[in-house]
């Protein structure tokens, strides 16, 4: 199914479907998480008879987190890295990269047989260690 919404393509047979779950056994009525595969998430939900298209559109990553948090809690870190253990000292950080700088990172990560998250904060460290500011303690 593929729906053109804000000039922008969203289309279940070319996205990652990352989650979805019947709402009710036998009903017909699911609804499902995709990612596109320019990242962005979006979801899908049908009527009980599964031929009724309720909602379909894109949804903000904090939704998407929340939602696999809430029913597939084993995915949350393949799609938004490595989690913060309780009580630590952490924050999130939102930074807007160019897609080719994102992708030799991700090739980087894996190489090195680390998460995206773990790779950029190695990288960050270093700059900072290398711009002589002295490490920050806990």
């Amino acid at each position: 199914m593929k729906r053109i919404i804000d000039g922008r393509a969203y289309n279940t047979a070319t996205a990652i479907e990352v989650f979805s779950e019947e709402e009710c056994y036998g009903s017909g009525a699911w609804w499902g998480l995709y990612q596109t595969r320019f990242g962005e998430f979006f979801k899908v939900k049908f009527d009980h008879g599964g031929e009724e298209v309720l909602e379909f559109g894109p949804i903000a990553d904090t939704e998407a987190q929340e939602l696999l948090e809430e029913h597939a809690n084993h995915l949350v870190e393949q799609y938004f890295g490595e989690m913060p253990e309780g009580g630590m000292a952490e924050r999130r950080l939102t930074i807007r990269l160019p897609g080719n700088l994102v992708e030799r990172m991700e090739v980087s990560a894996t190489c090195l047989g680390l998460s995206l998250n773990s790779y950029a904060m190695r990288c960050f460290e270093q700059c900072v260690s290398k711009d002589g500011f002295p490490p920050m303690r806990a």
